[in-house]
């Protein structure tokens, strides 16, 4: 049952989860000094983000690949990379070489970046983020959010971030009481223990030579 229901919350509410993490892949040098607070630093972000896709007019002046290269240029920092592999490898990262956790961590990370850039672009319709409270304990906190659409869909999302140096970055987001990590740490799993390692690789390289025009809803999983 609890399966069921979270490919039911993944498909009713694809397109506000995909604004969020877009979101949470920003991190702005224009970022405060003083937005020293995890929800303050995202809440900066999120406006710039915000601000990008509500102009009109750049968005018309630019290709969809322009923007794409631009928000990827600014993106990359906003997510704890190393800690999202490591966490989403669970036990089999253990058993990787540094050069197969660095080959790793490119390729998941790149996955998600193009994935979920390219669906905010196209899809972005006025969603509304409303933060709720911040639990901090050392450099790691939890900030919980609702991400409202126009529609009225409200979606629970939690960021798990972690402090480095001066910026809070995201290590795993938590959507309607599911863990990203967690749900790509299934699909890991069961690719590895019923193929190999070699075989979840070559996945993720399949997944980046699809064209993009062949993303869809279902997408939302990094490999099928």
């Amino acid at each position: 049952m609890k399966r069921n229901q979270k490919v039911m919350v993944s498909g009713r509410c694809w397109i506000v989860i995909i604004f969020t993490l877009s979101c949470c892949v920003f991190t702005f040098r224009t970022v405060s000094v003083y937005a020293s607070s995890p929800m303050e630093q995202l809440k900066s972000r999120i406006n710039e983000l915000i601000t990008i896709l509500d102009d009109t007019a750049y968005r018309q002046s630019h290709t969809k690949e322009e923007l794409n290269k631009k928000i990827r240029a600014i993106a990359h920092g906003g997510f704890d990379w190393g800690e999202i592999s490591q966490r989403s490898l669970g036990l089999y990262w253990r058993e990787r070489t540094q050069d197969e956790r660095k080959e790793f961590t490119t390729l998941f990370s790149n996955l998600l970046e193009d994935l979920y850039i390219r669906k905010v672009i196209d899809n972005y319709a006025g969603e509304k983020v409303f933060y709720d409270k911040e639990l901090i304990e050392g450099n790691k906190a939890l900030i919980e959010t609702r991400v409202i659409n126009k529609a009225g869909t409200e979606v629970s999302v939690g960021y798990r971030v972690i402090k480095k140096g001066a910026e809070w970055v995201a290590y795993d987001m938590i959507i309607e009481g599911v863990s990203m990590v967690k749900n790509y740490r299934v699909q890991f799993y069961t690719i590895i223990r019923q193929a190999s390692y070699s075989e979840l690789v070559k996945k993720l390289k399949d997944k980046q030579l699809a064209e993009p025009s062949s993303s869809s809803a279902k997408e939302t999983k990094a490999v099928e």
